[in-house]
């Protein structure tokens, strides 16, 4: 746990905000500038389960690590996290992949058509 700011892009593993597991990985989103960014941050969350409407990573969406499982973006599941509660990083997605995770999640809540 650590009170870093994590960039835009980094596969961090983080408390789980939605299931029985101790922790699960998300991907921030967030920009530098948004309010109190210094102390949290927005992410979508990553699962092992397949959806139509995930979006699947693979090994070429990293620029470095990544994950030991087949892993998918639901882009439509957005939590905010602050950085203390992060345990670790995983790896750091392409800026194209994190681009793709971002519009997708603009087009969940009606930010894009």
């Amino acid at each position: 746990m650590t009170d870093q700011s994590y960039a835009r892009g980094t596969v961090v593993k983080g408390p789980d905000l939605l299931g029985p597991h101790e922790y699960r990985p998300y991907v921030c989103l967030s920009t530098g500038d948004p309010p109190f960014r210094d102390q949290e941050a927005v992410y979508a969350v990553v699962t092992t389960t397949r959806r139509s409407a995930a979006i699947p990573l693979a090994g070429t969406d990293f620029a470095s690590g990544g994950l030991p499982r087949e892993s998918y973006v639901n882009s439509w599941v957005l939590v905010t996290i602050k950085h203390a509660d992060i345990q670790e990083i995983e790896g750091q997605l392409t800026e194209e992949t994190v681009d793709k995770i971002a519009r997708e999640a603009a087009i969940h809540i009606g930010a894009l058509d």
